[in-house]
């Protein structure tokens, strides 16, 4: 279970994410919905430690993030930041060993998860040879890799075709059949009605509505746009 307690996030006098509280239970595929600038990816990188809170805290299985195994955990960023020059498969393989696979294993690991995405025979090229899309699917074996029990997911869509959308959307659906916890990090509302069964919306760092995807919904009229338009403002696109 994740649980971030009263967190808040500033830089430079400018509060990024001020006072959240969420609690996030495992098995579930839960929904980080709000417009770019939110403070979406602030929250996701303190729960990953990358940053710290100024104040709160944020427990993983009631281990403070700080000295939690984050070789459990999967994040799939935002921004890309793959070696570009080497090979596909060198750099899941090496990743992997990093997370903790054998030589073996990580071997094994990168043969299905190419398979899975229906890239076997990129294994050879380097990343820079691939398309935007590709080098997004490359990310997200990155962060499956180590077969986590916390998966982190930033825009996880970006670049992809509806077909390799729908890949997405399965796998995710069966992290979320062996009980891992799922964050799904987007500005797209349909992926969350899609997915998620809990959600929060997040504006200028501060949760306005959180609770199950449907019930936020039917406060609206049975439509998340219609909801999110309410809840942000017209001024979203």
């Amino acid at each position: 279970m994740l649980t971030i307690e009263d967190v808040t996030k500033s830089f430079t006098g400018t509060t990024a994410v001020k006072n959240i509280s969420l609690e996030i239970r495992k098995g579930e595929v839960f929904g980080f919905l709000g417009p770019n600038g939110a403070g979406k990816t602030t929250t996701l990188r303190m729960i990953m430690d990358i940053i710290q809170p100024d104040k709160g805290r944020i427990l993983i299985d009631g281990v403070p993030s700080t000295r939690c195994d984050h070789s459990r955990v999967g994040y799939l960023p935002e921004e890309r930041g793959i070696y570009q020059k080497a090979k596909v498969r060198d750099v899941i393989e090496y990743l992997a060993k990093l997370k903790g696979a054998t030589p073996r294993e990580a071997e094994e690991r990168t043969e299905r998860w190419l398979s899975r995405l229906h890239m076997p025979d990129m294994a050879e090229k380097k990343i820079f040879e691939l398309s935007k899309g590709n080098q997004q699917k490359i990310q997200f074996i990155i962060s499956v890799i180590n077969e986590p029990e916390l998966l982190i997911l930033d825009e996880p869509f970006t670049g992809l075709d509806p077909v390799n959308q729908k890949v997405l959307q399965n796998i995710i659906n069966e992290f979320r059949s062996r009980e891992c916890t799922v964050i799904l990090s987007t500005h797209q509302m349909a992926k969350v009605e899609e997915n998620c069964e809990k959600m929060c919306l997040i504006h200028k760092g501060e949760i306005i509505s959180y609770g199950a995807t449907r019930d936020v919904m039917n406060q609206h009229g049975g439509r998340l746009d219609d909801a999110f338009i309410a809840l942000v403002g017209e001024g979203y696109e």
